[in-house]
């Protein structure tokens, strides 16, 4: 009797098992099965969101000459993925947004989502910006007439402080309320946690060098160099993100060159003269579109200048 009852307690043994395996399979799979849902979903809301950021900024995009600032809240955490691309085959290139959110269940991270494309937009920032609100300016970029409207994001995580910057820096900070930039006379002022940008020193965070009109930030070697508003571009921005978007921008110039040339051939044959505009805005076309790095821009920008004086001098202006 005994071996017969240790054999049922074997057989229920194994049934026991055998019943906590299949549960623990069953459990795993629809745990498995609806984590790939949420993240399915997370992954398409991301998707969304980028979307979403890149409508909100056209209502900030001005024809104002001032500029205008604004503030995207976000309900989570929320990281941005800014990647410029100039593609050989593609003119003027695109402006890549992506979104990746906080999550409480699984990864910290969710993945991003699927990129939204522009190929009119030009943003300024780091590759990567994380926070819950960010913070979004906007400049007019003209060389020598209006090419496009800049865009400028950083992130309220981050503090710039700008020690004895130049006027027109200190206007637009002023002027639009920048919040998380700051303007002091010296180093010792800047809160503790903040990136200093500095004009008239180095060794800060960045180094702004009004008389070559060059950016340099301590974790690269390379200075990137700037035109009028470009300057806050190549403070905000990544080296990559930078010169990809100055290249963009140049081939917009190049195009809007050509159509300048026509429509001056237009005019001329109404009797309206501005042939002596012709071979400079040629000339511009070819160099703006030809354009290697922003170490080009004095030269490009010394034309664009002699361009907007014989402009001004017609009787019947082109722009």
């Amino acid at each position: 009797m005994a071996k017969i009852n240790n054999k049922r307690g074997l057989e229920m043994s194994f049934a026991w098992i055998f019943a906590i395996v299949v549960g623990a399979v069953i459990i795993f799979l629809a745990i498995y099965s609806t984590t790939r849902l949420i993240d399915t979903e997370k992954t398409t809301q991301n998707t969304e969101i980028g979307k979403e950021i890149g409508i909100l900024l056209t209502p900030v995009e001005t024809n104002l000459e001032s500029g205008k600032a604004a503030i995207i809240k976000m309900p989570v955490e929320t990281r941005i993925f800014n990647e410029c691309k100039k593609l050989q085959g593609e003119v003027f290139g695109k402006q890549d947004i992506s979104v990746s959110t906080k999550s409480n269940i699984g990864k910290e991270w969710e993945s991003s989502g699927i990129a939204s494309s522009f190929q009119n937009k030009y943003i300024f920032s780091g590759d990567v910006i994380e926070g819950k609100e960010f913070r979004i300016f906007t400049k007019p970029f003209e060389m020598p007439f209006k090419i496009a409207d800049l865009t400028f994001i950083w992130s309220s995580n981050e503090e710039y402080c700008f020690i004895n910057p130049t006027r027109e820096i200190e206007r637009d900070i002023l002027d639009l309320e920048l919040q998380g930039m700051e303007i002091v006379e010296d180093i010792s002022l800047c809160s503790v946690n903040s990136k200093k940008v500095c004009f008239t020193r180095s060794g800060c965070d960045i180094d702004v060098d009004v008389n070559s009109q060059s950016v340099k930030k301590k974790k690269r070697t390379e200075s990137v160099f700037y035109e009028d508003e470009l300057i806050f571009g190549a403070i905000l921005s990544d080296l990559e993100n930078y010169e990809c978007q100055v290249k963009r921008l140049m081939a917009r110039d190049s195009e809007l060159s050509s159509i300048t040339i026509s429509k001056s051939l237009f005019l001329s044959s109404k009797g309206c003269g501005s042939e002596r505009l012709q071979p400079l805005l040629g000339s511009l076309s070819n160099k703006t579109l030809e354009i290697k790095s922003s170490l080009e821009l004095r030269e490009i920008s010394n034309l664009a200048e002699n361009i907007r004086r014989e402009n001004d001098n017609l009787g019947c202006r082109l722009f």
